[in-house]
């Protein structure tokens, strides 16, 4: 099993309904060597800056572990101040409560393939000891 996985989140596009970010990744070795390097995994979609259902910007460990709620396992991140039980899942816009939406943001205000990503997610951080989400405080403004 691969040491640590970290996930970069920047958000690109801060709209009036919704928020458009982009996640990378780097994965480690237990040597600490890049194993996968600053890869592309997919678009996110999640609430807007004006709703105040936004992760805060920051680092957080991330796991994969049982949701109540969606009756399946989903990563979780922990330890983000203000919320609970924020977790990376498929979903529309209007149904989030401050959780990161995966997908190809192919429409706008929408996330699409939703369900692929969601489980290529959990497989990826299924494969690392560790896994971090560093989420970028930067916006480009759109209008």
């Amino acid at each position: 099993m691969k040491q640590d996985l970290e996930l970069f989140l920047k958000r690109v596009a801060f709209k009036d309904n919704y928020t458009i970010g982009r996640l990378k990744f780097n994965g480690y070795d237990e040597h600490n060597n890049i194993v996968e390097g600053n890869k592309s995994l997919c678009d996110t979609l999640e609430p807007s800056k004006i709703s105040r259902m936004l992760i805060p910007t920051g680092k957080y460990k991330v796991i994969v572990d049982h949701s109540n709620k969606f009756n399946r396992d989903l990563p979780l991140l922990l330890n983000v101040a203000g919320f609970t039980g924020v977790r990376i899942h498929r979903n529309t816009a209007k149904d989030t409560q401050g959780c990161i939406l995966p997908g190809k943001n192919d429409k706008i205000g929408w996330v699409s393939y939703s369900t692929w990503y969601e489980q290529k997610i959990i497989d990826l951080i299924q494969s690392y000891q560790k896994c971090w989400i560093t989420i970028s405080p930067n916006f480009l403004i759109m209008q």
